[in-house]
């Protein structure tokens, strides 16, 4: 087994919390093994670049607290071209790099398989806050996203209550409606909208008419991004229909600013820890990930491969909270 001198940090796709954490805790392991540590600015797009800096403890002592990406974020058309993917493989080899951990979501690590076919060693973190990784119970940035939303509806709640108003609320998520169920769940959302469980205006409207007979006075109704109607539309259903007044809002980027959480902080500390430790002992081509609190590392291959797991069980709690019928044709 070839020691592992250089090391390099790559963050693809877009920024989630836990991201500078992880990137900190890479520097301080690998200083402790005397392994050098390099980073790609901005992703595979800073990697074709040869956009290439080196790090050391000093650097990175005050980020492990910041949302954000200390060293950027991008996404790449031209690593999509085999050009542009030479490119990269050649800095890689140009620098002299032993092994990369890439720090990304599920198009990231779409793009580390083409770093397994080169041969060259990779780790993947699995970072982005659509919890949308579905081999791993948790991604970077997911609980901390989950926490913005709920604080910034709670807020809202409490005005939306002094005037008796309803409210509905876009949350972020692509099409995964994890950050979206959550939410739903921790602010007692009376209806709730994603991919897993579409429903129409019409659906919506029917729900938040048993949850006001019931006596809720400001229904809150919770949509992701993959929901085609707007946040207006369904605004103008409710004051049709339940002739109440109705404000609404899309969060967007709260959701991924901000200081990482303490399970954020804690699940960036053991990736990255995990994933230094793996190039170390000569293991490659891996995604390191949470099961049931314990870090694990399966293959990046079957990683991507694993289908997504939508709760269906704290969906339909959510629906037995306001006595509202369960979906029993979705699991």
């Amino acid at each position: 087994m070839n020691k592992i001198k250089r090391i390099a940090v790559i963050c693809s796709g877009g920024d989630s919390q836990g991201m500078n954490t992880c990137i900190k805790t890479i520097v301080n392991v690998c200083t402790v093994h005397n392994i050098e540590v390099y980073a790609f600015n901005r992703g595979y797009q800073g990697l074709i670049e040869n956009d290439i800096i080196k790090l050391n403890n000093e650097m990175v002592e005050n980020i492990g607290h910041l949302g954000g990406c200390f060293i950027k974020v991008a996404r790449s058309k031209e690593f999509l071209e085999q050009e542009g993917k030479q490119k990269a493989f050649n800095n890689i080899y140009k620098n002299e790099i032993d092994g990369v951990i890439l720090i990304g979501g599920n198009g990231s690590f779409h793009g580390a398989l083409e770093f397994v076919k080169a041969g060259i060693p990779i780790i993947g973190i699995p970072g982005t806050i659509d919890n949308d990784l579905y081999y791993t119970d948790r991604t970077l940035g997911f609980d901390t996203a989950v926490n913005n939303a709920v604080k910034a509806i709670d807020n809202i709640k409490q005005t939306m209550l002094a005037n008796s108003r309803g409210i509905v609320i876009r949350v972020m998520g692509r099409d995964c409606g994890a950050i979206a169920l959550n939410v739903a769940v921790a602010c007692n959302a009376h209806a709730l909208s994603v991919k897993e469980v579409p429903k129409t205006i019409d659906q919506i409207i029917d729900d938040l008419k048993v949850c006001m007979n019931n006596g809720v006075e400001s229904p809150l109704v919770i949509l992701n991004d993959y929901i085609e109607y707007s946040v207006e539309d369904v605004q103008k259903a409710m004051e049709k229909n339940l002739r109440i007044e109705t404000r609404g809002s899309t969060l967007g980027y709260i959701q991924r600013g901000g200081s990482p959480s303490v399970e954020d902080r804690l699940l960036a500390t053991q990736f990255g820890l995990t994933a230094v430790e793996l190039l170390i002992n000569g293991k490659t081509d891996l995604a390191v990930g949470v099961r049931n609190r314990n870090i694990i590392s399966i293959s990046l291959m079957q990683a991507l491969q694993i289908k997504e797991e939508f709760d269906y069980s704290l969906y339909n709690q959510l629906r037995d909270l306001h006595g509202l019928k369960k979906d029993n044709n979705n699991y």
